[in-house]
């Protein structure tokens, strides 16, 4: 007869790493995102807001404020070793 195997217990459940500010920056990026298709599907085509400023946001969104949000991390806080 094999050998019993023990009973693995199960790993507990790690916290994700984003803070609060990491979560800000992740809802900025969606709402410039949607502001840019928004401005994209505004006559007149060939306009301001159409040609410039919709894909302005749109790499602003998709490029700037969700992988920062997505990789930045909150400093841990080291203990002082200033002697006095």
């Amino acid at each position: 007869m094999p050998p019993r195997r023990a009973r693995q217990r199960p790993k507990p459940r790690q916290k994700l790493p984003y803070a609060e500010r990491n979560i800000w920056l992740f809802g900025l990026g969606l709402v410039t995102i949607a502001l840019g298709y928004v401005f994209l599907s505004l006559p007149p085509v060939d306009g301001f807001m159409s040609l410039t400023l919709a894909p302005l946001l749109l790499v602003l969104g998709y490029c700037v404020f969700i992988p920062i949000a997505l990789l930045s991390r909150q400093k841990e806080e080291e203990p002082s070793t200033d002697v006095r």
